[in-house]
């Protein structure tokens, strides 16, 4: 085992990240938090480290933080951790006897996100320790819901890179021109912006999307499959194609979506995405502070049905974003919950005609402020057509 002091460079520290932390453990029963996913412990010391076979852990208590994980997360975490410890196993050790080191022995209490954690790293830790393991899955949803400065930084850094992802498309959505040709350059627009402005950060994430930030193009009825990867599909005359860029900063993401409608489509096609532009428009002047997630979702449904393609809507207005791509809170006439500043929330109404083969949705990401909401995502969002 190796037990010593990170010294993360200035960039990576989030000072007001870990005292929100532990002003939260003072007023809650908890005597510390431990993430094991690679989101959460990401999120309690500031080191990103991909978990594969081998535990990761991220330990905060109102005294003690610590990054736990593989030596081959050593370097890594000596940069970028901003934890009083760092401590790193060998495969030849026993991981849980690690992590447990790093739990204070006045720790009675632990949270840890029990939605994430493989169950039995959890009872392995719990033969080491003496203290008790609680859910707190709710506990981290309530922490990383609103952002701090240096959060909001980030994702207005990711910002520029999606906004350039977005610009390639506008250049490279062409009939006769495979999807996956138009991600490649997406994403070398990505990396050639990074360079340009933010290569003191790491470009990546701490979740499922791919280390260097994820686009993907879908056309005609490959839009509706929108959670599928880009194919050789060819792009054709008539297709509505769904654009998605998805590019992160220091593991922050922001999401940028367009919609572009290749040669003639059908009229049907072009008169839904003159409605969704619209409707979408006064989704966003409605967004602000105090502002009920649910009725937000409910309105846009109910101006999307009214306009006569309420059978074509699949999903929720939008949904909460940060370091993984769906977080809360959750835009669905199902839930409840109001909007406050700092929140990071996407704005993406979508109608999909199944029969016709055709998805259309645009999607931007709002920043909740004190008077209303700044839209950090910046290119045409009308109704865009190319050849």
């Amino acid at each position: 085992m190796h037990d010593f002091s990170p010294e993360p460079e200035d960039q990576f520290v989030d000072d007001e990240r870990l005292e929100k932390i532990r002003d939260y453990l003072s007023e809650s029963d908890l005597d510390g938090l431990i993430g094991f996913s690679p989101a959460n412990s990401y999120y309690l010391t500031g080191c990103y480290a991909g978990m594969y076979s081998r535990p990761v852990l991220g330990v905060v208590t109102p005294s003690e933080s610590a990054f736990v994980g593989p030596r081959l997360e050593e370097r890594k975490a000596r940069r970028t951790a901003w934890t009083d410890r760092v401590l790193t196993y060998e495969d030849s050790d026993n991981p849980f006897e690690i992590l447990a080191a790093a739990i204070p022995d006045s720790a009675e209490t632990l949270g840890y996100d029990a939605a994430k954690a493989q169950p039995s790293w959890v009872e392995s830790l719990s033969a080491q320790s003496n203290a008790d393991f609680v859910d707190a899955t709710d506990h981290f949803y309530s922490l990383r819901i609103v952002k701090t400065d240096w959060e909001l930084d980030k994702i207005r850094r990711a910002q520029d890179l999606a906004t350039a992802g977005c610009e390639a498309m506008f250049e490279s959505v062409r009939s006769g021109k495979p999807e996956i040709e138009v991600v490649a350059e997406v994403q070398q627009a990505y990396y050639d912006t990074y360079l340009d402005k933010h290569s003191e950060f790491d470009i990546g994430t701490a979740n499922e999307l791919g280390q260097y930030g994820f686009a993907s193009i879908l056309s005609g009825p490959h839009g509706l499959e929108p959670h599928s990867l880009s194919s050789s599909r060819m792009i054709e005359g008539g297709d509505s194609v769904v654009g998605i860029a998805l590019p992160s900063v220091q593991g922050y993401i922001c999401e940028e979506e367009r919609t572009f409608l290749v040669g003639d489509v059908d009229d049907e096609i072009e008169e839904g995405m003159e409605m969704l532009v619209d409707v979408r428009e006064q989704v966003i002047d409605r967004v602000e502070p105090g502002k009920d997630v649910g009725e937000i979702d409910q309105w846009a449904y109910e101006q999307i049905k009214s306009r006569g393609f309420g059978d074509y809507v699949q999903h929720r207005t939008g949904h909460g974003e940060g370091i993984t791509i769906h977080e809360q809170p959750a835009l669905n006439a199902q839930k409840t919950g109001e909007l406050e500043p700092g929140m990071v929330i996407s704005i993406e109404p979508g109608l999909y005609f199944h029969e016709k083969g055709n998805a259309l949705r645009h999607s931007d990401t709002l920043i909740i402020t004190e008077s209303g909401a700044e839209s950090v995502t910046e290119t045409n969002a009308g109704v865009l057509r190319v050849d």
